[in-house]
């Protein structure tokens, strides 16, 4: 594999980066919104809290400050104070997708600012010089109601700072503008006061934004987990092949739909069923051992279930599967069905070496066991014969009765030859009426292994010398056969083919229903022949 070019590299890179950039800006969106909803859950009792604040200090300050004064500073708290809860209930009411809009920060915030701004104002407004109890009682409040809105508001610390700077920075620059010790004495102390606050805000503003983000990052998570999940369990139970997961004992936990149909077993009787009992399959058990050992396991076979009738050819590829802690807690594993499979390549190994009319090995198959056995791949040394056949006057039968009879003839021929055969024996259909034979002998001595060849082949002519019963009429056909002998541990199969289809054509040279054994002065007659009739054709020597 070619190492990537520097193009496709800056191509990974940006869809990376840019993968990258949308997930973080979805998660801030999260986070921002889920900033926002938590001001508007909490709104509720620090505005009712401001209200009942605000009215206990116009009844503080009711003895010292005019009356229209206090009603109107009270009335356009309670009016803010009202815009935010009907801000409030509006955003409640809203989808979550609508409410991480930005435009509710900025009412929010607005909100609290002009709430803060109107309690800064009674640090003005209602500030009497000549009476230190309403002072004291106002400070306590306003420092009350700042530090409340701490608490409350920093979720945003913006928010939180633009809430309680306005009630406290006129509060302290009264205390100062006053020049006398105490007043100044008690400005100093605000202006710790606010940076304490300010501090506090801060803190509570990472506290809250951290616990914020785990809870988005948790729900990011158990949502992509779900996803997650849920897409395994689509390919678990429409996967085309067979799925069952098992413990680290072996024994099946689960499975889909389409194990069982392969299996052809019922759900209840599998769940639970041990791959690793004495009972189990050897194959199988010693796939889900590997897998728990090693990782991973192969089974290929025909699987037979504990008390069922027939198998099933499959394959089976066994993965561990290993807990957080990298402990091995099972595996699963996935089948697949072989039956069709099976079933195709015998229909294609049986067209590719089985005569189709006949249902007798082909010229291919004959060859290549004629081959392996002269090669020494055979079990062991015997010794044999090679016949050639075909059947006289077949062409005349073909062309007076008709093709089906001679289609027929061959059929017939064939179910003789092999009524003719042993255990280890061969008949096969070259083309045409022409039919090959291979018997195989337990002896190699040159007499044992004629007479054995020859008795052999006078049971096979008398088996195809009778009537055939061709078209509603008993047909007598005759067959011209040639032999040749051969001892497996010494022989060249392509010399064993030659010289039996030699012995076949001197056969017919001599008339019809011959059967001969090949001699080697038989060659030479042959090739006498082809020369007479040839004259151009080059004489094998």
């Amino acid at each position: 594999m070619s190492p990537p070019t520097p193009l496709a590299a800056t191509a990974t890179a940006s869809g990376l980066r840019s993968g990258y950039q949308r997930d973080h800006h979805i998660t801030m969106q999260r986070l921002r919104g889920e900033k926002v909803r938590l001001l508007y859950d909490n709104l509720w009792q620090p505005v009712l809290s401001s209200v009942l604040a605000g009215g206990l200090l116009v009844a503080a300050m009711w003895p010292v400050v005019d009356a229209a004064l206090l009603l109107g500073w009270f009335t356009v708290l309670a009016v803010i104070s009202v815009f935010r809860l009907l801000l409030a209930q509006r955003f409640k009411r809203l989808p979550a997708l609508q409410q991480q809009r930005q435009r509710w920060l900025r009412w929010f915030a607005v909100g609290a600012i002009a709430s803060g701004c109107v309690w800064g104002a009674s640090g003005v407004l209602l500030f009497s010089h000549n009476h230190p109890a309403q002072i004291a009682a106002l400070s306590i409040v306003l420092a009350g109601i700042a530090a409340g809105g701490v608490t409350t508001l920093s979720s945003v610390w913006w928010i939180a700072i633009g809430f309680v700077l306005p009630i406290l920075l006129p509060l302290k620059l009264q205390f100062l503008f006053q020049g006398s010790p105490l007043s100044i004495l008690i400005g100093l102390m605000l202006v710790l006061f606010l940076g304490l606050i300010i501090a506090t805000s801060r803190r509570f503003s990472r506290t809250i934004h951290d616990n914020i983000a785990l809870r988005v990052n948790m729900a990011a998570r158990e949502a992509q987990l779900r996803e997650s999940e849920n897409r395994y369990r689509s390919i678990f139970q429409h996967s085309p092949l067979g799925v069952l997961h098992f413990d680290e004992q072996g024994q099946i936990t689960d499975c889909n739909s389409k194990l069982l149909d392969i299996l052809s077993v019922e759900r209840s009787k599998l769940l639970g069923y041990r791959m690793l009992d004495r009972s189990a399959d050897r194959k199988v058990a010693q796939a889900v051992r590997d897998a728990l050992e090693k990782g991973t396991g192969y089974y290929e076979g025909t699987y037979q279930l504990p008390n069922a009738s027939v198998g099933t050819p499959l394959r089976a590829f066994f993965n561990g599967v290993h807990s957080a802690s990298n402990q091995m807690v099972g595996g699963v594993a996935i089948i697949e069905d072989f039956t069709e499979r099976k079933r195709n390549e015998a229909i294609i190994y049986r067209q590719a070496y089985y005569d189709a009319l006949t249902d007798l090995p082909n010229r291919r198959l004959f060859i290549e066991r004629l081959e392996a056995l002269c090669n020494g791949q055979a079990s062991d040394q015997r010794g044999g014969l090679v016949m050639f056949m075909d059947m006289d006057r077949f062409k005349l039968i073909n062309d007076t009765l008709g093709h089906a009879a001679g289609d027929d003839l061959l059929v017939q021929v064939a179910r003789r030859l092999e009524s003719c055969l042993q255990n280890d024996d061969m008949a096969a259909r070259l083309s045409g009426d022409e039919f090959v034979l291979l018997a195989l002998f337990d002896v190699t001595e040159s007499e044992a292994l004629n007479a054995a060849a020859s008795r052999y082949m006078d049971t096979v002519q008398q088996a195809l010398a009778g009537e055939y019963r061709l078209e509603s009429r008993w047909v007598e056909v005759t067959p011209s056969m040639g032999y040749t002998c051969f001892d497996a541990a010494d022989c060249d199969h392509t010399d064993i083919l030659k010289q039996a289809d030699t012995a076949m054509y001197q056969a017919k040279t001599e008339g019809r229903a011959r059967l001969r054994r090949y001699q080697p002065w038989m060659r030479d007659e042959v090739n006498k022949r082809l020369a007479e009739q040839a004259p151009n054709l080059p004489v094998d020597r």
